[in-house]
C-alpha cells in the first residue's frame, strides 16, 4: 500500500536525500579513477614524477567517496527500519480488517452475536488509530445489536449515523423500524420531524403519529353544537365518548360528532397504515343551556275585592312554555300551561309559574299569592244552587243533582273564580261531569252570575283569555 487507507496522502518508504551529496559523489568517483591512472604508466608501474604530488587530493576525494558510501548505508538502514515499522503497521490494520471480514461473514449468515463481537473488535481498534468504521458496517452492527435484544444500543449507534450522514435511508429505515417495535412512537415523530432531507422526510411521513385535532376546545358551553375532529396526515380517527383510551376497535371517526347537554368526554387517536397509534387526545365538554328568565307576573301579589286577570309577560326568547298550578304546587311538564290570562280564584290561592326553555331547561319558578274576597248580595254557593235550579227549569237536568235520565254519572257545578267587566262582576261556575267512579271532568259548558242582581248568564272565552257573558234564556 503506498498511500495511506484513512486520509489518502502517500506513504515515505526511503528518507530524502541531498542531491548535492549524490552528486558529489558521483564526481568525486569519476576524480578519484582518473588520478589513478595518472599514478601508473601503461605497465601498471608507479610514476614518480610531478603528477605524484596529486596524490593527497585524490585522497581528500576517497575520504569524501567514503563518507558518502556511510551515508548511503545509513539511509539504507533507515529504510529498513521504516519498513520494518510499516510492516506492524500493517499488521494492525489487517487485524481490524479482518474482524470486520469475519463480522460481515457472520452477519450474512445470521449468526448476530458474533457479528456483533467481529465489530465490536473492529471498533476497537479503530478508536485506537482514530479512525472509524464503514457506515455500512455500523449499519449492520445495529441491526446485530437489535436482533441479539440489544436495541437501545442499536439505536444509539443508528442515531449517530443519521447525524453524520442525514441522507442514508437505510439508516433511517431500520432506525424507525426498531423504535416502531418498541411502541416508541413519539421518537420516530422526533426524529422524521427533525430531519432537514425532504427526500428523508416524504419517504417516512407516513410513519408520523400526530394526535387528531379537536376544532373545539374543552369547556363550557350554553348551546348544543357539532364537534369536527381532524388531522393533516394520513391516518384514521379513532374516538371514546367515556374518557376510556380508543383503539381499533373503537368507533371510527367518520362525521361530526353532536355534542349535546350535560358532560361529554371525547377521547381520540389517529392511527396511521403501520397501526402505529399517535398520543389520545381527551376533551371535556359540558353543555349547560341557559335558564330562561322568570316572566313578569301582574297584578303582585295582595288581597283584592274585585278579581283582577292574572296575565304573564315573556321577554326571554329562550323561553318556549310556561306551566303553572293554582294550589300552591310546583308545576312541572305535566301542568296546565299558559296560554292566556287567567281568571282570579277566589279565597286565598297561590300561583306559581315555571318557565322551560325551547331545548327544555326549566327556570326559576316565580310564585304570586292572591286573596279575593267578592263582595256582594249573593255568595258563591248562591250561584251554584242558582246554575243547577236554572238548567232543571229549562230542562237540561233532571233534578238539581245534576242526573240526567239514561245518563249513568252526574253533572256537578263548581264555583271557584269570579270575573269582572265593566262595572260588574260574576261568580264564575264551571261544569263538571263525575262518572259512576267518581271521576270529574270538566266540560266546556260555564255559566256566571251576577254578585249584585243575581242574574244568570252564558260565559265564552275570548281568544286573550278573558270571559265574555250573554244572558241565560
Amino acid at each position: 500500500m503506498m498511500f495511506c487507507p484513512e486520509c489518502g496522502s502517500a506513504i515515505q518508504m526511503v528518507p530524502d536525500f541531498d542531491v548535492d551529496i549524490d552528486e558529489g559523489i558521483a564526481v568525486s568517483s569519476d576524480e578519484v579513477r582518473e588520478a589513478l591512472d595518472k599514478l601508473l604508466d601503461s605497465d601498471g608501474n608507479r610514476r614518480l614524477d610531478e603528477d605524484t604530488v596529486k596524490l593527497p587530493a585524490v585522497r581528500e576525494k576517497v575520504k569524501v567517496l567514503r563518507n558518502a558510501a556511510i551515508i548511503t548505508s545509513l539511509a539504507l538502514l533507515l529504510v529498513v527500519v521504516l519498513l520494518i515499522g510499516f510492516s506492524f503497521m500493517r499488521t494492525d490494520r489487517d487485524s481490524m480488517e479482518k474482524y470486520i471480514a469475519e463480522a460481515r461473514i457472520s452477519y450474512e449468515a445470521g449468526d448476530y452475536p458474533a457479528a456483533v463481537s467481529g465489530y465490536e473488535s473492529a471498533l476497537l481498534k479503530a478508536r485506537e488509530e482514530d479512525s472509524m468504521i464503514e457506515i455500512n458496517d455500523q449499519i449492520s452492527l445495529a441491526d446485530s445489536l437489535h436482533n441479539i435484544g440489544r436495541s437501545d444500543d442499536a439505536v444509539s449507534v443508528l442515531k449517530g449515523i443519521t447525524i453524520l450522514d442525514p441522507e442514508n435511508y437505510s439508516a433511517y429505515e431500520l432506525l424507525i423500524n426498531i423504535l416502531k417495535s418498541q411502541g416508541k412512537y413519539e421518537d420516530i415523530n422526533k426524529l422524521i420531524a427533525g430531519t432537514t432531507d425532504e427526500y428523508i422526510y416524504s419517504k417516512f411521513e407516513g410513519y408520523l403519529t400526530m394526535p387528531p385535532d379537536f376544532q373545539t376546545a374543552g369547556g363550557s358551553y350554553n348551546e348544543e353544537f357539532d364537534l369536527v375532529l381532524s388531522t393533516e396526515y394520513d391516518a384514521d380517527i379513532y374516538y371514546t365518548l367515556d374518557g376510556s383510551r380508543p383503539d381499533s376497535s373503537s368507533d371510527l371517526y367518520m362525521e361530526p360528532l353532536h355534542i349535546g347537554e350535560g358532560e361529554t368526554v371525547v377521547t381520540a387517536v389517529c392511527i396511521n397504515g403501520y397501526d402505529m397509534e399517535s398520543p389520545e387526545v381527551s376533551m371535556k365538554y359540558t353543555v349547560e343551556f341557559e335558564k330562561p328568565l322568570e316572566p313578569e307576573i301582574t297584578p303582585d301579589s295582595g288581597s283584592f275585592s274585585q278579581p283582577k286577570y292574572i296575565s304573564l309577560t315573556v321577554s326571554d326568547p329562550n323561553t318556549a312554555r310556561v306551566y303553572y298550578t293554582t294550589d300552591g304546587t310546583d308545576p312541572n311538564e305535566s301542568s296546565e300551561v299558559y296560554e292566556h290570562q287567567l281568571p282570579m280564584m277566589l279565597g286565598k290561592n297561590t300561583y306559581k309559574f315555571l318557565p322551560v326553555s325551547d331545548k327544555g331547561v326549566s327556570g326559576n319558578v316565580a310564585e304570586r299569592e292572591y286573596n279575593l274576597a267578592v263582595q256582594g248580595l249573593c255568595s258563591s254557593e248562591d250561584a251554584t244552587n242558582y246554575v243547577a235550579a236554572s238548567l232543571v227549569a229549562t230542562g237540561a237536568l233532571l233534578d238539581i243533582y245534576g242526573n240526567i235520565p239514561g245518563v249513568k254519572g252526574h253533572y256537578k257545578y263548581l264555583c271557584t273564580k269570579a270575573a269582572r267587566e265593566g262595572s260588574r262582576t260574576y261568580y264564575i261556575v264551571d261544569e263538571y261531569f263525575e262518572d259512576t267512579e267518581g271521576v270529574l271532568k270538566q266540560t266546556e259548558n260555564a255559566y256566571a252570575v251576577d254578585v249584585i242582581s243575581c242574574m244568570l248568564y252564558r260565559v265564552a272565552i275570548k281568544p286573550d283569555g278573558r270571559y265574555g257573558f250573554t244572558l241565560f234564556y
